[in-house]
C-alpha cells in the first residue's frame, strides 16, 4: 500500500486529537505522513505532525501559490484545509495538476454562501424547506436594529440572543436575559448572559460599525452536531453528537431525522468532503437548523468512539484505497466526558 502524504494547513488546536486518532486507525501495513502547517512555530499540531512548516499570511492569491509549491515540493497527495478554503476550493484543479486533492465542502460560490447564515436559510426556503425547521430571526445592520428587534422579541419570549450573520463558532453570539448570569447553561465561554440595559453598552463598546447581526429567541435545548462525509452530493456517512448544556459531556447518538435532514442539504448544495451541520432544539422540542460550517468541525475527532474517524476515510477515497462500502457503520449511545477524554455509557 502507498504511503500517503495527507496536509492540515492552520486549523482549529483540535487537530492534534485529529492526528492521533487517524494514526489509530490505520489499517495493518497502512503508512501516512501527516504534515501540518501554521503560522506560529509554537503550534500544539508541530509536536504531533511528521513534519511541520510555517506558512504565510496575506492575501489569498499569495497563499495558493505558495501552498501549490509546497505541496508539489512535499508529494501532497491530500490537503484537508481549514484556512483560505475558498481560495483553496477555486484552485482545485492547479492542485488536481500536481497529483494533489484537496479536500473542500463544495465549490467557491457555495462554501460562501455558507459563511452566511441567512442566505443558507433563504436557499433552504426557496427548495421547499426540504422539511427543514428554520429558527425565527430578524437581521440587523447597526445597533439601533439590534435594540428594536430584541424589543419585539422580547414581548414574546424570555431568553434572546444576537451573533453575526458571518461568523466563525460562537465568535460574537451573545445571550441576552433579565435574569442575567443567574440563567443557567447560558455562558459562552467566559462571557455573561446580558441584560437589556447592558446590550446597547456592549455594543457601542464593541465598535462601530458592526457587522449585520442576526437577532433571534435563544434556543435552550440540546445542540445536535452532524459531522458528514460526502461526495458530489451523496451523504457517505455522518455521525452525530449531541452537545448538553453545560458543556462537559456529549452523546454520540443516532439521529435519523437529522442525517435525512443533512442528506438532503448535501443534495441541495451539492456538497462533497467532509463538513458539519448543526441544529439547536427549542423549549418544545423542534429541532432547528443552525448553521452548515464548510469544514470539518473542531470535535470531529470524537468520532474515534464510533469506529468510524471520517477525516481517515475522507483520506482513504480520496486516494482510491477504500470505497463508500468499505465504511463501517458508526457505533451509537455512547456518552463521553469532553475534560477526561474518557468514555462514561457504552451502548
Amino acid at each position: 500500500m502507498k504511503k500517503v502524504t495527507v496536509w492540515f494547513n492552520r486549523g482549529l488546536s483540535q487537530t492534534v486529537h485529529l492526528i492521533n486518532g487517524i494514526r489509530q486507525s490505520l489499517a495493518d501495513g497502512e503508512e501516512m505522513r501527516i504534515i501540518c502547517t501554521h503560522v506560529s512555530a509554537d503550534a500544539a499540531v508541530a509536536q504531533v505532525a511528521d513534519s511541520f512548516a510555517i506558512e504565510p499570511t496575506g492575501n489569498a492569491a499569495a497563499y495558493v501559490d505558495w501552498a501549490l509549491e509546497f505541496a508539489a515540493r512535499e508529494k501532497v497527495d491530500v490537503l484537508i484545509p481549514h484556512s483560505y478554503t475558498i481560495a483553496l476550493s477555486a484552485a482545485q484543479e492547479r492542485f488536481a495538476a500536481i497529483g494533489c486533492k484537496v479536500l473542500v465542502a463544495g465549490e467557491a460560490a457555495t462554501i460562501s454562501l455558507l459563511k452566511s447564515k441567512s442566505e443558507l436559510y433563504d436557499v433552504v426556503r426557496e427548495a421547499g424547506g426540504l422539511g427543514i425547521e428554520i429558527p425565527p430571526y430578524t437581521l440587523a445592520a447597526d445597533i439601533e436594529q439590534v435594540m428594536a428587534a430584541l424589543r419585539a422579541y422580547r414581548e414574546r419570549f424570555q431568553t434572546l440572543c444576537f451573533k453575526p450573520v458571518k461568523g466563525l463558532g460562537g465568535h460574537g453570539f451573545r445571550i441576552v436575559s433579565d435574569l442575567g448570569d443567574q440563567y443557567p447553561h447560558a455562558h459562552n465561554g467566559d462571557f455573561k448572559p446580558l441584560t437589556m440595559p447592558d446590550t446597547e453598552a456592549y455594543l457601542f463598546g464593541e465598535g462601530s460599525p458592526i457587522p449585520e447581526m442576526m437577532v433571534m429567541p435563544y434556543l435552550n435545548g440540546p445542540e445536535y452536531s452532524v459531522d458528514c462525509l460526502a461526495e458530489d452530493g451523496k451523504l457517505i456517512k455522518a455521525v452525530t453528537r449531541v452537545k448538553f448544556p453545560g458543556g462537559i459531556e456529549e452523546l454520540l447518538d443516532d439521529c435519523p431525522d437529522l442525517v435525512e435532514q443533512s442528506k438532503a442539504l448535501t443534495e441541495l448544495l451539492g456538497l462533497s468532503g467532509l463538513y458539519n451541520v448543526q441544529f439547536l432544539e427549542g423549549d418544545d422540542g423542534t429541532r432547528f437548523l443552525l448553521e452548515i460550517n464548510a469544514r470539518m468541525a473542531g470535535g470531529i475527532h470524537w468520532g474515534i468512539f464510533t469506529g468510524v474517524l471520517l477525516p481517515y476515510w475522507a483520506i482513504r477515497l480520496a486516494t482510491g484505497s477504500a470505497t463508500a462500502a468499505d465504511i463501517p457503520e458508526p457505533k451509537t449511545g455512547i456518552r463521553f466526558n469532553r475534560k477526561t477524554r474518557k468514555v462514561v455509557s457504552p451502548a
